[in-house]
């Protein structure tokens, strides 16, 4: 028997041929959800950021300006398998340190259980992690892979440029999953379109799911730093800015 198509989802498609060649549980809508979120999700981070976005990490580590004897903030996700705190301790040095955030588990049940913070957007929520830091505690900051799940940036820009110490840089990347931009390269290729349809049905909808450009952080926390600038790099939106001396 041939499933009745539904014009939004590829799965509904599926032919006998299909079902001979790869099993019958590929109709099972349950099972395929694992395989969507899984295909997705898993490993997908630390492989951006060690193989196809590798070059971009040294670029950041440049922005950053970190050097030996600094003490650093990283808050993100997959901060240990993207290696960014062991490079940046390489950097700064036995004298030096990097203190880490990790967040990936807040942010994936966020996103999973569909949390909405407090600017209506899905998979974010305030964040409090440097509310009780001494002004000027760090050298240099990295909001990496984490920028959206922030529920307000102009808020927690504010918080962590007080603890950055003044002539020193913060920088924010983070390879989106979201946006006009990735919609518009989805759409560009029809394999694309219907390998997005068939990771992302509407049980998984992540054009609701906070996230930001280089181009609204600098509106957002630009005016409050020094010469601040954002770029995009194959799916990586950046913005860095450096804190008034």
């Amino acid at each position: 028997m041939i499933d009745t198509p539904s014009h939004d989802d590829p799965w509904s498609y599926i032919q006998d041929w299909d079902v001979e060649y790869f099993g019958p549980e590929i109709r099972d809508a349950k099972e395929r959800r694992r395989w969507e979120t899984t295909f997705a999700i898993a490993g997908g981070l630390p492989y951006i950021w060690q193989v196809v976005a590798r070059p971009i990490s040294h670029v950041i580590y440049g922005l950053l300006e970190a050097k030996a004897g600094d003490r650093v903030l990283i808050i993100g996700e997959a901060v240990g398998p993207a290696k960014w705190a062991d490079d940046l301790r390489a950097i700064v040095g036995e004298q030096g340190s990097v203190d880490v955030v990790e967040i990936i588990r807040d942010g994936r049940n966020a996103v999973m259980t569909k949390a909405r913070g407090r600017n209506g957007k899905l998979g974010c929520w305030q964040w409090t992690y440097t509310n009780d830091t001494p002004a000027e505690t760090y050298d240099c900051i990295g909001i990496l892979q984490s920028t959206q799940h922030c529920d307000d940036w102009r808020e927690t820009g504010a918080d962590l440029i007080r603890v950055l110490k003044p002539g020193r840089r913060i920088v924010f990347a983070e390879a989106v999953l979201g946006g006009q931009l990735f919609v518009q390269r989805i759409k560009a290729d029809v394999h694309m379109a219907q390998w997005y349809a068939k990771m992302f049905p509407k049980s998984l909808d992540f054009s609701s799911v906070s996230n930001y450009s280089g181009e609204e952080l600098l509106a957002m926390c630009g005016p409050m730093l020094v010469d601040p600038q954002c770029m995009e790099w194959h799916g990586i939106e950046m913005f860095w800015g450096r804190k008034a001396s």
